[in-house]
């Protein structure tokens, strides 16, 4: 089972216009909204290509209901902690230049130390039946920059294999529990390592160099630059299939969840890394948060390359 552990879910709002005018109105043409975060977009990706998944994490409020109508109505299994706080609401803007969208994120509920010990009970009671446990994204107010670490520490203690895909001091302090593989984009990698990570040659050696680190398997992200793979037996480049990209948010997400449920279903890395350009080019070809399904994923699959460096 792939399990999928969001802290810091939320309710993604986006806000589509012809042209961004700062300080003036704006006519909206169109809006989108949906669930959102790290984990919680794995677990949809994984389970729209059948895989076996569960996402669990900490969800309250109107928006927390909200999430988990979401994955109801996509049929995804979850178990999430009810919180006091109210989950997030995050918002974006996009227009119709080239540019990524504008981004306003909210940091989220503040955690009480009840509702982080019955997460972490949670946990314990999932990881027997865990292959891959997957931790993501930012942590609420209310919880320590090491909870990736105590998570990652009970999951790996129980035989499972850990992914973590976070950023700063969190992602610092969860390579304590010797994740398997880890997702950074060329920002997150480039603040891991404390230099700049923006050209091809800087992307395969950063990745060579967290692999380096003892991390088994590095998955760098790079928009639409592709990805760089780098385990025990080399490193690889995957090209995105060229599509006509309506949003990115979710798209690392999703090169993930198609990545592990590859993974699981038993294809090689580089197979898998393939399987993972073809969902995050899918899901980039939706409105808004929205995720990919099987069926775009599928005819982009042969568009998909991966070459080794």
């Amino acid at each position: 089972m792939i399990l999928t552990v969001t802290l810091n879910p939320s309710v993604d709002r986006a806000i589509y216009l012809d042209t961004l005018k700062l300080h003036d109105t704006n006519r909206v043409v169109k809006t989108a909204t949906d669930a959102g975060g790290k984990g919680i977009n794995l677990s949809r990706v994984a389970d729209e290509l059948g895989g076996n998944t569960m996402a669990i994490g900490l969800l309250g409020g109107g928006p927390g209901a909200f999430v988990r109508s979401v994955l109801d109505r996509e049929r995804v299994p979850h178990d999430f902690v009810e919180i006091a706080g109210e989950t997030r609401v995050n918002f974006s803007v996009e227009d119709e230049s080239d540019a990524p969208p504008t981004t306003f994120n909210e940091r989220g509920p503040t955690i009480l130390a009840s509702e982080w010990d019955a997460l972490l009970a949670k946990c314990r009671a999932y990881a027997p039946t865990t292959g891959w446990a997957c931790l993501g994204g930012s942590i609420p107010p209310g919880l320590d920059p090491d909870a990736y670490r105590t998570l990652g520490r009970i999951f790996k203690g129980a035989g499972c294999s850990l992914m973590i895909d976070a950023d700063g001091e969190p992602m610092k302090l969860g390579l304590d529990a010797r994740p398997d593989l880890i997702k950074p984009n060329s920002k997150e990698a480039s603040r891991l390592l404390d230099r700049p990570v923006e050209s091809d040659n800087e992307a395969v050696t950063a990745a060579r160099d967290l692999h380096a680190m003892g991390i088994p398997t590095v998955l760098l992200s790079r928009g639409a630059d592709g990805a760089i793979m780098a385990n025990a037996e080399g490193v690889w480049f995957g090209s995105s299939p060229t599509v006509d990209a309506h949003s990115t948010i979710g798209s690392g997400d999703s090169l993930l969840g198609a990545f592990l449920w590859a993974i699981r279903s038993g294809f090689s890395p580089e197979a898998a890394l393939q399987w993972g350009m073809a969902a995050g080019a899918a899901t980039a070809l939706t409105d808004g948060s929205e995720i990919a399904r099987q069926a775009v994923i599928e005819r982009l699959l042969p568009m998909a390359k991966v070459e080794r460096v």
